[in-house]
């Protein structure tokens, strides 16, 4: 969760400076930001298919996968893609809620 929270700062610090640096509308920012986490969460998946098959191909069906959760298989720095497109994702829809509420109340 800490590392979603953190990840979800760093992204809308770096998103505001660029809309601010370079005047880009918000909404293609939030678009960047929705690609960028489609894109960390396939490669994640990749990754995480792949050190699977590589490391314990017993493991490497539909159902039996699950049972590989900490034990090593798949390294830390590819779960860490995988939170960090659940940051992207939250960074980029964020604004949009806050604005939302906003207009309502």
């Amino acid at each position: 969760m800490f590392r979603i929270l953190v990840g979800t700062i760093v992204f809308a610090a770096i998103a505001m400076n660029l809309m601010r640096a370079f005047e880009i509308q918000k909404w293609l920012v939030s678009g960047c930001l929705l690609v960028l986490a489609i894109g960390l969460y396939l490669l994640s998946t990749i990754l995480v298919q792949y050190f699977i098959k590589k490391r314990a191909p017993e493991f490497a069906n539909d159902q039996m996968w699950e049972l590989t959760a900490g034990s090593g298989i798949v390294p830390k720095w590819v779960s860490s893609i995988g939170l960090l497109s659940v940051s992207a994702a939250i960074a980029a829809i964020l604004p949009w809620v806050v604005a939302i509420l906003k207009a309502i109340f």
